[in-house]
């Protein structure tokens, strides 16, 4: 079993989200069964779980510092500049509209090799309706024939600025509806999730912080109906990011429940440790990130 867990490590470390919770989680769990006897859908429900949840914040990300890079400007050219990061190839943004309202298009065609080694394909379509900062201002994101590493992705993501003034902290909803990845042996798993994002923002931005709380829903490549809700909100701190690619928060608590197993895990008090505990049937592992 512990081989298997560090192949699927090592498969994630390509993908550039080694250092998410749940792959960690998954390795914990991995561990545990061997020693107790656990289910292995139960890792395989955090394995899913994990997987899932950074393809669809990759593409987040992909789409916010598109929105960046365009500064919402009027016309319909490739950007001046593409925004400083090595998942975008030359020349593959292009946009229409001002700052009311547009359409972005990141086009990463037959492929677009990242320092990582991950190739992305495929169109992200962003349709934005006001400033981003502004209450009530959306982002939808689709995807259209989108992969990374020949895994398909697909759904809708919707961001919209539920913020009561312009001079609170930014909060969004988040939701993704039709959310489904596809894996090149033909195995897939699905998911929904509805979740509030609060960006707690300073006047030094190493300070900033975002606050999560919600819900997501789906099934596993095995077949396994699992739910995740968020129990104590999810705080993620720039200031403790281990690296650009991925990240951990750094308190609060979360579950992933199928109709007879739980797996909790707890991310601590508020401090840039690396370490977070493993609750898996009863049995308490703690975990920390290299």
């Amino acid at each position: 079993m512990k081989v298997i867990a560090n192949l699927k490590l090592e498969v994630m470390k390509k993908l550039g989200f080694v250092l998410l919770a749940g792959i960690v989680a998954l390795s914990a769990c991995t561990d545990e069964a061997e020693e107790t006897g656990i289910d292995e859908s139960l890792t395989d429900t955090a394995l899913t779980d994990a997987e899932v949840d950074a393809v669809y914040e990759d593409i987040d990300d992909l789409s916010s510092l598109s929105l960046e890079s365009t500064g919402n400007v009027l016309g319909g050219k490739v950007a001046d500049e593409e925004p400083a990061d090595d998942r975008f190839c030359e020349g593959i943004i292009t946009f229409e509209g001002d700052k009311s309202g547009g359409t972005i298009t990141i086009d990463f065609g037959d492929g677009c090799e990242d320092d990582f080694g991950n190739i992305r394909k495929g169109k992200i379509i962003i349709a934005y309706t006001g400033p981003r900062f502004e209450p009530g201002s959306t982002v939808i994101t689709t995807l259209v024939d989108y992969s990374i590493n020949d895994i398909a992705i697909e759904g809708t993501r919707t961001l919209e600025n539920i913020s009561t003034s312009s001079v609170d902290y930014p909060t969004f909803n988040i939701t993704l509806v039709g959310g489904k990845v596809t894996w090149p042996d033909e195995t897939f798993a699905t998911r929904d999730s509805d979740r509030v994002r609060v960006w707690k923002r300073e006047r030094n931005p190493r300070e900033d912080a975002h606050l999560i709380t919600g819900e997501a829903n789906g099934v596993t490549r095995r077949g396994v109906a699992y739910e995740m809700q968020i129990l104590d909100t999810l705080v993620y701190k720039r200031a403790c990011r281990i690296s650009r690619r991925a990240r951990i928060p750094v308190q609060g608590v979360k579950q992933i429940e199928t109709e007879e197993k739980i797996i909790t895990i707890d991310f601590g008090d508020g401090e840039c440790n690396r370490r977070f505990e493993v609750i898996c049937e009863g049995k308490t592992e703690d975990v920390t990130v290299d």
